[in-house]
């Protein structure tokens, strides 16, 4: 098949026409574990979009984005803070938010974290329960609500008293080395350190949420130096544990005790927290929102189920990316071949419920254009004959593909110009027919060419040869005609020699005639058809020929006199070059 590009010679009406079954898709959202929106949403090409091959490029663009959609309160977390005596160090963090006599404490320093990751979870929408457990020599879960009786879980946003701001900053700033005092005062001593307790407390606290990802912050400045070996608390394996240990006095990996470290603590439930490390205290508040921070991670293109094809470079800004982000990516996939392709692109994230994406999926049409017959040969008869070529447009092995808008144009040969137009069937085949030129002028070879625009603009075209020709002779005749001179046609032999030549052709509509002396080969002409001769058969003779005509007589009538040896035979030749067989034209020999 000739494919090739070029201007289309269509109105741009025809984009218009051929676009109309492709539909703009709406985004994909979803949220990740923990409750956070992500999205993804091609924009561009739309759903149903007609490419063209060559080349079969799709030139894909959208968005993505983590956090900017309606989030889920789906995560529920327990702020775990050790308030045993050490926590009274001076660090330069924290101000004074529990009024106590010390100012910038570690203390301090938790409770400032511990209300930074609050507000940060409030903001987020993400999180629906939160609770707070403190500990020292043993531990305590918090009332957190303002109402009669013990509350263990309250909203991050909350404020059912109406003072204070949030009830969870209420509860936090309540604490105090080795007691928590709102809304309930509860003591938990502060001479020794006891991870267990506060561990249980927390997993206690966590049980009471409904929510599906629940999440524990332990904080602490030391290591366990009292209680039981935390290993014999049971942890949900649906809880996830982040553990924090802060300044030079703790560590995530010390255990001389051996009642288990911060690492430990981290590893149990889910396995997927982890500790950190907290030298500078003064950090804290600023680190420890990040527990809970949701990030789009990364993009993949799959075609038709394939492998996925890492696009995260198209987007703009670079992924990955702290939520709340929307980016916007562009991808060039090149060299489609014809069918009906799924091109999906799906957007990675992550946020404090773990690894999650969303998927947005279209579908194009990659189409070429074949044009039948891609040559064909027609003897160029009598006026009326019509050549017809038929264009499909086909999505390879789909099938046709329907109501595209097919050009047709005669680039070249005898009926350059010609064209015409129509919308393939179901078949994605659509028709287109000529009547040919007539005559000399039209033979030759038509360039015939079909083309069709994409729903990007792109124009594909074929092209097809069509090759009029003329094989057929003339027919040639040898009437006998009237003596100028005696008025009559003589019966039988033309005793008098005298004819009309005539010569009729389908294509040249003037075919020279041939007289052949059959006695020498002295061939006269050419002659025009409606030539007429007076032919004299002398044996013996010199083949010759001259006018007939004079001013006072008839014999102007005749136009040559032609003497032979023998019998005179005419034939015809076109300008194709075709020659007519001899036809005789009798006469007989004058008497000796």
């Amino acid at each position: 098949m000739n494919t090739r590009f070029k201007l289309f010679r269509i109105s741009a009406v025809l984009l218009i026409l051929i676009g109309m079954g492709a539909y703009p898709a709406l985004a994909t959202e979803s949220n990740l574990p923990g409750g956070t929106s992500i999205s993804v949403d091609i924009t561009s090409p739309a759903d149903g979009t007609l490419v063209a091959y060559p080349p079969g490029d799709v030139a894909l663009s959208g968005t993505a984005a983590v956090g900017e959609g309606l989030p889920l309160p789906n995560s529920a977390i327990v702020y775990v803070v050790d308030v045993s005596g050490s926590t009274s160090a001076l660090v330069g963090c924290g101000g004074n938010p529990n009024g106590d006599a010390d100012t910038n404490s570690i203390l301090d320093c938790e409770i400032a974290a511990a209300s930074s990751l609050n507000a940060t979870a409030a903001s987020l929408g993400t999180v629906g329960d939160v609770g707070l457990a403190a500990f020292g020599e043993s531990s305590a879960a918090a009332d957190v609500q303002p109402a009669g009786g013990d509350q263990s879980l309250t909203a991050p946003d909350a404020d059912l008293n109406a003072v204070g701001g949030f009830d969870m900053d209420e509860a936090l700033n309540s604490l105090n080395y080795g007691a928590v005092n709102m809304f309930t005062a509860k003591a938990v001593g502060s001479g020794s350190t006891n991870f267990a307790a506060g561990l249980s407390s927390a997993v206690g606290i966590a049980a009471a949420s409904t929510k599906p990802n629940r999440m524990i912050i332990f904080m602490s400045d030391g290591q366990a130096n009292t209680g039981a070996d935390v290993g014999t608390v049971a942890v949900p394996a649906d809880v996830t544990i982040f553990t924090f240990a802060v300044g030079a006095g703790s560590s995530c990996s010390a255990d001389p005790q051996g009642l288990g470290s911060l690492d430990e603590i981290s590893s149990m439930g889910s396995g997927a927290g982890y500790c950190t490390p907290v030298t500078d205290v003064a950090s804290l508040p600023d680190i420890l929102p990040s527990v809970i921070q949701s990030e789009l991670t990364s993009l993949g293109l799959s075609v038709d189920g394939g492998a996925e094809i890492d696009i995260s470079s198209s987007a703009a800004p670079a992924l990955p990316q702290n939520g709340p982000i929307s980016v916007n990516w562009n991808y060039n996939l090149p060299g489609l071949m014809p069918g009906i392709h799924n091109l999906c692109v799906t957007a990675y994230g992550s946020d404090m419920g773990g690894a999650g994406s969303v998927t947005d999926c279209i579908n194009v049409t990659v189409a070429d254009i074949a044009l039948a017959p891609d040559q064909a040969t027609n003897e160029l008869g009598h006026p009326g004959q019509q050549h017809a070529v038929t264009a499909t447009v086909a999505a390879g092995a789909d099938g046709g593909v329907a109501n595209v808008l097919v050009g047709f144009e005669i680039l070249s040969g005898p009926n350059a110009g010609a064209s015409g137009s129509g919308s393939t069937d179901a078949l994605g085949e659509v028709d287109f027919s000529y009547t040919a030129t007539q005559g000399l002028a039209g033979l030759g070879t038509d360039t015939i060419e079909a083309c069709f625009t994409d729903d990007l603009g792109v124009d594909v075209c074929d092209t097809a040869t069509k090759l009029w020709q003329d094989t057929t002779p003339p027919v040639v005749a040898c009437v006998e005609t009237t003596n100028p001179h005696g008025g009559t046609i003589p019966p039988g032999k033309n005793p008098d020699g005298f004819f009309e030549l005539t010569a009729i052709d389908a294509v040249d509509p003037d075919p020279q005639i041939y007289v052949l002396d059959t006695g020498s080969g002295t061939v006269f002409g050419p002659f025009p058809s409606g030539t007429k001769i007076k032919y004299t058969e002398a044996p013996g003779g010199i083949p010759n020929i001259k006018p007939m005509g004079s001013t006072n007589g008839r014999a102007e009538a005749i136009d040559w006199h032609i003497t032979g040896t023998g019998d005179a035979a005419i034939y015809s030749v076109d300008a194709s070059g075709n020659q007519s067989s001899n036809t005789m034209c009798l006469v007989p020999p004058p008497p000796m």
